[in-house]
């Protein structure tokens, strides 16, 4: 066997003797993930300026992430109007994301109009024929990537189209829309003055579906293993009658309170919140913690109903690719346990730890080592996406501790938009 492999598109290709090139090609290929294929082939497309390509490519990598429903982007077409393109040709703006004709009609010519040449006609030289609606339909915009059509959208924005009171006025309404599916034209930039605009995820959340969901630990520890590599489904090795394991999907807009009653309902025949609330209480290891967690439910439990996001303790996995990863190579999880667990909408995923003094010594002596490893997991958690927030357990006990506890989730709900 050759020791010198080839490269295409950074792919390296192994180079066996007496093997073909398609050979050669499937061999590197059959270890790739759908993931790494997908990756693969937008190098490609991108060498040979292959849209078709490129859009299968970025379906695939977009999978796990909130979509862009059609209802939105249908709502973006009537935001505007008769005019995607403003001061530029619709044309000139289109074409660069979308196919406007195909192979056979520049290898035999056409007998009637290509698309580009009905865009052209019924949006740039007889403006209000088509409206964007319209458009869309035609060039494929309610069904292609999200990255295809978040594109398309910068360049209706861009200076050349709009200026002034018009962009302002433009990107703000269409921002009102896209937030509902937990996205956004963000300013990045400027150019001549005028502020340049991306599309982009409007928080910064975890990649992956949640799955597995192991909570609630009343006695030790779980060991963790895998069922099936393949599907990643988790099983618990010990330990399983002293935790509970949500295993319902988790939608874009996290998992609320009275989700997780329904599924405890199903579980445990004739159980109700009130006896869910208390099977959770079982598993608080503090009267920090305790006080925390009763004073969540008491403030936001009667004003946000049916939309209260639940507040999952001692949570052992949140299954996400880095736990996956993680446990695949039998590595230490960046932390093991975690106190408290969200899962908000648009993946956006809260820890919450109470901090005793355990966080900070070892034998009832202070620890830089056990510190060290605190603030590592932290850093690792929020690099995944997570966002990490800690409690002294002083300060959740005593006068005050209510009034401190409402304080904070009064501002992180504002923040992740979580009406009241």
């Amino acid at each position: 066997m050759s020791q010198e492999p080839g490269l295409v598109a950074g792919l390296v290709v192994p180079a066996p003797e007496g093997f073909s090139k398609r050979q050669r090609i499937e061999l590197a290929l059959e270890n790739l993930t759908q993931a790494d294929l997908a990756r693969l082939a937008l190098k490609f497309a991108a060498a040979r300026s292959d849209i078709p390509l490129d859009e299968a490519g970025r379906k695939v990598l977009e999978a796990d992430d909130p979509p862009l429903t059609q209802i939105t982007r249908r709502d973006v077409a009537r935001i505007l109007g008769n005019d995607l393109a403003g001061e530029r040709s619709t044309v000139e703006v289109v074409e660069s994301y979308f196919p406007l004709s195909s192979p056979f009609e520049a290898l035999f010519g056409s007998k009637g109009q290509s698309l580009r040449d009905r865009i052209a006609r019924h949006m740039d030289h007889n403006p209000g024929d088509w409206s964007v609606e319209q458009l869309f339909g035609e060039i494929g915009a309610f069904d292609c990537s999200r990255a295809r059509f978040g594109a398309l959208l910068e360049q209706a924005v861009h200076p050349l189209s709009r200026s002034g009171d018009e962009q302002t006025k433009t990107v703000e309404a269409l921002n009102r829309v896209l937030a509902r599916d937990g996205y956004e034209l963000a300013q990045d930039g400027e150019v001549s003055g005028h502020p340049l605009f991306s599309f982009r995820s409007l928080v910064r959340g975890v990649g992956g579906r949640p799955k597995n969901l192991i909570f609630a630990s009343r006695g030790p520890k779980p060991e963790i293993g895998f069922a099936d590599a393949i599907n990643n489904d988790i099983v618990i090795l010990s330990g399983e009658e002293s935790c509970l394991i949500y295993d319902r999907p988790i939608s874009a807009s996290g998992l609320l309170w009275s989700e997780l009653v329904s599924w405890w309902g199903d579980v445990t025949p004739g159980a109700d919140a009130a006896r869910l609330g208390a099977r959770l209480q079982e598993s608080l290891a503090s009267d920090a913690e305790r006080k925390l967690f009763a004073a969540y439910f008491k403030a936001y439990r009667s004003t946000l109903g049916e939309a209260l996001p639940a507040l999952l303790p001692q949570v052992y996995l949140h299954y996400d690719p880095a736990v996956v990863k993680t446990l695949r190579h039998r590595l230490p999880l960046p932390r093991q346990r975690m106190d408290f667990l969200l899962l908000l909408p648009s993946r956006q995923r809260v820890v919450i730890e109470v901090d005793g003094k355990h966080h900070f010594s070892e034998n009832d002596l202070p620890s830089l080592k056990v510190y060290a490893d605190m603030v590592s997991a932290d850093r690792e958690l929020r690099l995944a996406g997570y966002e990490v927030y800690r409690f002294g357990a002083n300060e959740l006990v005593g006068d005050g501790a209510e009034a401190k506890i409402k304080d904070f989730f009064d501002k992180l709900f504002r923040l992740h938009r979580i009406r009241q």
